[in-house]
């Protein structure tokens, strides 16, 4: 009897032990990395970043923000700050919809961990930018 409640008890922690795996890989950990380490990424990855300034992140009410000068377009990141929640809903709104509004024109945008990108699906590094972008997580 006792060798039955056992199994069990292996069968129900190996059973949360796959769970805890598949969640955790299942999304980016990049939420304590900044906008500065973003740059740093995409420029290990490729990208010709020509100038880096500061951007107003109130216009998508996010936690921080920088303007990247790539192939002479503009790039825009926001960094949205996962463990509040209301950044976490607006990042979630963000990602279902693929669009942002900024001073009501629509942008396409690129959501990956806690960042958002706009006006990179115009850019003709592009496929650099979005290669650099999934190397951006905490290992």
């Amino acid at each position: 009897m006792f060798d039955f409640y056992l199994k069990k008890c292996f069968a129900l922690l190996f059973g949360i032990i796959i769970f805890i795996m598949i969640a955790a890989c299942s999304s980016v950990n990049n939420n304590s990395l900044n906008t500065r380490d973003l740059a740093t990424c995409l420029t290990a990855h490729g990208v010709k970043i020509e100038y880096i300034s500061p951007l107003q992140e109130a216009v998508l009410y996010a936690d921080s923000a920088m303007e990247m000068g790539i192939s002479g377009k503009r790039v825009a990141a926001y960094y949205f700050n996962t463990d509040l929640e209301v950044q976490r809903n607006r990042l979630a709104k963000i990602k279902e919809n693929k669009y942002v509004y900024i001073m009501g024109l629509k942008f396409p945008a690129i959501v990956y961990g806690s960042y958002v990108l706009v006006n990179v699906n115009a850019n003709p590094q592009k496929h650099k930018i979005i290669a650099g972008l999934k190397n951006f997580y905490i290992r």
